[in-house]
């Protein structure tokens, strides 16, 4: 196929690619913050409106199918990324969050930023912590490798791919990164509960900025090396399950651990920089 003919299909799908994200996102936001959606009470809103925000999950796949299919060739040649992969790649992928959320976490406990209390869990779960966290990042990660699909199918079998193609890899990392963060931005700025009560913004935006594109880097890269969009979901799966379903059930939360922790928080974001620069040659090259 002639080069610029290449290039030329490559622009025209990522265009559409961002409009058709746009087209999905903003119209349904709108309508579920005009039934009250609220994210601390999810549960009181109308059904409209929870399928609505939930359906974020996936609007990135449907807009990389939608672009894919402007290149008037159907879905052939599409890069799904379903190859199998070792064990051992998927268990780098594993650890990265793991070990970025408990610096992130762990720091926030020592400090008294935030406050420890693993008996919450065994009073919401009946379950010892210890097993509670066993549970939590092994089939705990099964339902958020389900979210992680409709996201990364979009994100890393399509953008990924795309921008690989004429950049570098740090380069895709960066601009996958931003584009992650930037897709959620709406949802910050308009949705109740979306941010946390207190904390600004100005304050929230960036940090979240800097913890998609610092998580960006290992995605990318292991999608790139192992051509596989496993390892992907699984990191992406384990990062969610290690803040909810472990870390933040075992945190009790005080009038500033927002800004400290959770997803955005400055210590978790710092947690997540050092785990993916001190795993960089891993990820890198995974085998």
């Amino acid at each position: 196929m002639d080069t610029t003919y290449s290039l030329t299909l490559v622009r025209k799908q990522l265009t559409m690619f961002a409009v058709v994200l746009l087209v999905l996102v903003l119209p349904a936001l709108a309508y579920a913050i005009s039934q009250g959606l609220d994210l601390n009470r999810v549960s009181e809103a109308p059904i409209g409106a929870q399928l609505a925000v939930y359906s974020q999950a996936f609007a990135p796949t449907l807009a990389a199918l939608a672009a894919w299919l402007a290149g008037g060739r159907g879905l052939r040649g599409f890069d799904w990324g379903f190859r199998r992969v070792p064990w051992r790649t998927l268990g780098i992928a594993w650890i990265v969050p793991v070990v970025g959320i408990a610096l992130g976490y762990g720091s926030a406990w020592v400090t008294g930023l935030a406050r420890f209390a693993p008996g919450n869990v065994t009073d919401s779960t009946g379950l010892h912590p210890a097993v509670a966290v066993v549970l939590g990042l092994l089939p705990g990660i099964v339902p958020y490798v389900i979210l992680a699909l409709g996201e990364q199918i979009g994100w890393s079998s399509f953008l990924t791919t795309r921008l690989a193609q004429t950049r570098s890899t740090d380069a895709t990392a960066l601009i996958v990164g931003l584009c992650w963060a930037s897709f959620h931005v709406p949802m910050m700025l308009f949705v109740p509960g979306a941010i946390d009560q207190g904390i600004p913004i100005f304050y929230a935006i960036p940090c979240f900025a800097v913890q998609s594109v610092t998580i960006a880097f290992p995605l990318v890269w292991l999608r790139v090396r192992t051509k596989s969009i496993w390892p992907v979901l699984i990191l992406h799966a384990t990062l969610n399950a290690a803040l909810y379903f472990v870390a933040g059930a075992m945190t009790a939360p005080t009038e500033n651990s927002p800004w400290f922790v959770g997803e955005g928080g400055a210590l978790t974001t710092l947690g997540l920089l050092i785990a993916v620069l001190a795993t960089r040659r891993l990820w890198r090259n995974p085998g």
